[in-house]
Order: structure tokens, then sequence, then C-alpha cells
């Protein structure tokens, strides 16, 4: 039985997005690099694909912190005072804590320079990890 080039073709998305399809439905579809755990409507009810994100209770290595997650929850993920981070930026006292990462870049912040303070801060060369190896 021969199948015809476009016939064949047609299968081949159909069991590619199908795939995909009931995988989305079943939400264990996952395109982000966010967890699955916080995913959701922005509720909380793991349906949809909102904007919230899971952030993890507590930041063991500095090159987990990410330009989404909000300066409040990386202060209290670290242990570290949130007002000691802004000051160590020089970034306005009164910024929220829910303001992005990302929303803070300026030339005296940036999140790679937030890595490398927390990495200085925790006492091991920045770009290592705590095993004393090179961190990825």
């Amino acid at each position: 039985m021969r199948v015809k080039p476009f016939a064949f073709g047609v299968l081949v998305i159909a069991l590619f997005a199908g795939t995909v399809g009931v995988a989305m439905a079943a939400g264990a579809w996952q395109s982000t690099g966010r967890s699955g755990a916080g995913m959701g409507a922005g509720d909380g009810s793991g349906g949809g694909q909102g904007s919230e994100r899971a952030m993890p209770a507590t930041i063991a290595d500095p090159v987990e912190v990410k330009g989404w997650m909000a300066v409040g929850d990386v202060a209290a993920a670290t242990g570290i005072d949130l007002a000691e981070i802004l000051g160590a930026f020089d970034l306005p006292a009164d910024t929220p804590p829910t303001t992005a990462l990302k929303d803070l870049e300026s030339d005296t912040f940036s999140v790679a320079s937030l890595r490398d303070w927390l990495d200085t801060r925790s006492g091991q060369a920045p770009g290592t990890s705590p095993d004393g190896g090179s961190a990825p």
C-alpha cells in the first residue's frame, strides 16, 4: 500500500497537534520555564495559562534567580531583608515588593548583578555552585 505524500504530511501534523492538544487538555503541557504548581488562571486553580508563576520557597543557588521573580519574593526566599537588597543597588526604598526584577533594570541594577551580589554575600565565588563546581 502506497501512502500519498500529502496524506502522510497531514497525518504527521494531525498526530503532533493531537498529542499537544491532549496534553494541554489534561493540564500536562508546559511550554514555559515556570513550575506547573503556579500555572493557572491567576486564581491558583491551576487551569488556563495565566501569568502567575510559582516562586521557590528558598533559593539555594543564585543562578535560580530569574527576571520574572518579584524582588520581595527573592528577598523572602533568600532570607535577606528587602531594604538591604534595594539599598545595595541604590533602588528606591518605596519599591513595591511585587515588582519583577526585570522591571527594575537600570544602570545600577540587573538580574546578573543581583546574582553576583547574592554569590558574594553567601561567601562563594561568583559563577560557582555551592559544591565548588562551575555553575551551568
